[in-house]
């Protein structure tokens, strides 16, 4: 059985129409499918499926997707799940050109839904992007989502559905002097994380979702349109401790958190134990000495 990345998140948001606008407008993002009051939004100019999708009332996330290469793929996992008390639901048609997929929650809250895209590219060809069509930020893809949690167990029972339901791997963990867990970076494949946990306020259910720009010129184009649009950055550019990728953080109109990655690294060979931090003894933020916002610990 094999994962693919992250493909879709839905995320809460306030002041709906002020988010969808900044998601359009600022971010770049096209209209691709409209649900009820939901609508799905999309950055890749050669993909019709969503990478987005905007509901109204509150914040935070409702469910985010991986993608699996079949169908058959769902039983399997339905089944290793299952092994480890999990339990999942079998869904036909919940979302626009989502025939298929397989629902359940994590220890956290959130909802993780497997679907299959047996016709998504293998990877993202540079030479064929069509990168000067993007309007906005302009970001390159959907990259991985970080999800809140509220205290050591919680984070530790997460990790474990990931692991044993999922089959991921946890790449670092970074902890507190009695070994509790701050955060952890946890993958499906070969590069250093798709789904992220850090420790954050009771009820939170997002840190934040991050999209993929090209490098730190990007980063800085991006911060001058967000700027000149009236959008500040939380923090960064910069590189991170604990992972190496460039980021750059915001606040969005709709209440959630949004980070700009670039330069994800990939881990070397088949390793299955996670490097563990220690703080106090590694600024897992920043690798050039910047210190992590107070605003950090809080999600949405």
């Amino acid at each position: 059985m094999a994962l693919q990345k992250l493909i879709w998140a839905e995320l809460a948001v306030e002041e709906f129409e002020e988010a969808l606008e900044f998601n359009v407008e600022v971010l770049g993002l096209s209209v691709v499918a409209k649900e009820g009051d939901a609508v799905h939004l999309s950055c890749d100019l050669d993909d019709p499926h969503a990478q987005l999708v905007l509901s109204p009332g509150g914040t935070g996330v409702r469910s985010f997707a991986l993608g699996v290469d079949s169908e058959d793929e769902l039983a399997r996992f339905a089944s290793r799940l299952a092994e480890i008390d999990v339990k999942t639901q079998r869904r036909s048609d919940a979302r626009p050109e989502q025939p298929v997929s397989l629902a359940f929650r994590l220890p956290t809250g959130q909802e993780v839904v497997l679907v299959p895209r047996p016709d998504r590219p293998l990877y993202r060809h540079q030479g064929f992007d069509r990168s000067s069509l993007r309007r906005g930020v302009g970001v390159a893809d959907i990259d991985h989502i970080t999800v809140a949690f509220s205290d050591d167990a919680q984070a530790r029972a997460t990790a474990h559905v990931l692991t044993e339901g999922l089959g991921f791997r946890v790449s670092d963990v970074f902890v507190n002097a009695d070994d509790e867990w701050l955060a952890a970076w946890t993958r499906a494949g070969e590069v250093h994380h798709d789904v992220g946990l850090i420790r954050c306020q009771p009820g939170a259910s997002l840190h934040h979702l991050a999209w993929t720009v090209d490098n730190m010129e990007h980063h800085k184009r991006a911060a001058d349109t967000l700027a000149s649009a009236g959008h500040l950055l939380e923090t960064g550019p910069g590189r991170h401790g604990v992972g190496g990728n460039l980021y750059s953080y915001l606040w969005t109109p709709g209440g959630n958190r949004y980070e700009l990655s670039a330069e994800m690294p990939r881990i070397l060979g088949d390793r299955t134990d996670p490097l563990v931090r220690k703080a106090g003894e590694f600024n897992s933020f920043s690798a050039w000495g910047a210190p992590r916002p107070e605003s950090f610990t809080r999600g949405s």
